[in-house]
């Protein structure tokens, strides 16, 4: 009888643990499914658009949707990580919700005017965006989607459903609009284009859905509260603006020293790379909310190696296959691409570490400005990594590329030392005290 009831309330507690962790699940499904068609998406249209416009116009493209994602940077200013802390915080208080999103709305929309002024002021007059005016143009629209497209509030309440829902459905249009109007090399001005209506329209659907179904009030506020949202997200803003630099510029500095032909292998590389990093970015996401209010350090390590062996199982399946890759992607077996793909994929494992060592504990546990540091040092340490090659005349495909890795190995030790530093390595008791706002 006692071995019955023990049964009974051993699957009793499963059961209620199970429900505890419903929304978790939830999330991270929608995430897996999100994730994994945002880096399908761009290898269902890459052999062939490289088929089509050849490897130098999209070259172009992609330099060009480089140079817009810093704009892109600019206009998130941090949000995605300020806003998504504060609403997953106060999830339960609509008013202050309504205050948050108003807010932040309003400091992107000024942003973005003032970056849409300078952008179109520096494709009109350098001569190299000049030649290019439409697809550096077109490109622009792309920044539509950091302007309306709410991820930040999505993630902070847990309904990570709207953003895949519509993610899939205006990427799905995308596809079928590529292989509709990109049919001839002159077609490539369209792939920005149809790029930026897909992310116009989704910004709208989502901004809709803010207002309409979730119920969320447009209030005006005084400048001083917005200005007290705009301070908040300046050390994360820095942080990411320095991640993005030392992510994102590679495609430009290869693009000007070597060529468009060298940008389309290396981007293939990236691709790789960052298919890879896929479960890594969908359990971050997924756990970011719950780790917010709870701070449990034991969670986060015990996800955090799950994902880093995965990763590592990722990777040894990349290296053993990258000839066949690239063989499917190019068209034409290149051994540089196939080392491109080997040594960019390598970063796997270092960042499924330094994710969980840096979204999961030094933001949550608010240590926005250590969190600063690490990336601010890691983008000092690129610039002097990339002079030197410079300097040196060894700007090539292989160097830029083992730059990478040395790169996210500082960037991971920086890591190392600032959460040993504030005893978030192991299951230590959190204090509110010791967080920096």
């Amino acid at each position: 009888m006692k071995m019955k009831c023990s049964s009974n309330a051993s699957h009793i507690n499963i059961i209620k643990s199970i429900k505890n962790q419903k929304t978790l699940i939830t999330n991270f499904s929608y995430l897996t499914v999100l994730q994994i068609f945002i880096i399908l998406v761009p290898f269902l249209t890459y052999p062939y658009l490289i088929k089509v416009v050849g490897k130098e116009l999209y070259g172009v493209v992609v330099f060009a949707q480089a140079v817009v994602s810093y704009v892109s940077l600019v206009v998130n200013f941090g949000f995605n990580l300020s806003a998504s802390k504060s609403i997953a915080e106060n999830r339960e208080n609509k008013q202050v919700i309504s205050e948050i999103v108003s807010s932040i709305y309003v400091s992107k929309f000024v942003i973005w005017l003032l970056c849409l002024v300078v952008y179109v002021l520096i494709i009109s007059l350098i001569p190299f965006f000049k030649s290019n005016y439409y697809i550096f143009l077109y490109s622009f629209l792309l920044t539509f989607n950091e302007l309306l497209f709410p991820a930040w509030f999505f993630q902070g309440i847990e309904k990570m459903k709207y953003t895949t829902l519509i993610n899939v459905s205006i990427r799905s249009l995308f596809i079928v609009a590529i292989f509709m109007f990109v049919s001839s090399p002159s077609d490539y001005v369209y792939i920005p284009l149809l790029n930026g209506i897909g992310a116009l329209l989704g910004g709208l659907v989502a901004s809709y859905i803010v207002f309409g179904k979730e119920k969320i009030k447009f209030v005006f506020l005084p400048i001083k509260l917005v200005y007290i949202h705009f301070k908040e997200s300046i050390p994360l803003f820095v942080s990411i603006a320095s991640i993005q630099v030392y992510g994102n510029i590679n495609k430009i500095v290869i693009g000007a020293f070597l060529g468009m032909s060298e940008v389309a292998i290396y981007d293939l590389g990236e691709k790789i790379s960052n298919l890879l990093k896929l479960p890594i970015g969908i359990v971050n996401q997924a756990v970011f909310p719950k780790v917010s209010r709870e701070k449990s350090i034991k969670f986060i390590n015990r996800i955090m190696f799950v994902v880093a062996g995965l990763s590592g199982i990722g990777y040894i399946l990349v290296f053993v296959f990258s000839k066949w890759i690239v063989l499917f992607f190019m068209h034409e077996y290149i051994q540089s691409a196939v080392d491109i793909v080997r040594i960019l994929s390598s970063t796997v494992v270092i960042v499924s570490f330094s994710m969980f060592l840096a979204n999961c504990r030094l933001i949550p546990f608010g240590y926005n400005k250590a969190y600063m540091n690490v990336y601010s040092l890691t983008c000092l340490f690129f610039f002097v990594f990339i002079g030197c090659l410079w300097l040196f005349q060894a700007i090539n495909l292989y160097s830029i590329s083992i730059m990478v890795v040395c790169v996210e190995i500082t960037c991971l030790l920086l890591l190392l030392y600032y959460n040993n530093k504030y005893r978030l390595l192991k299951n230590a008791k959190y204090s509110n005290s010791h967080s920096q706002l």
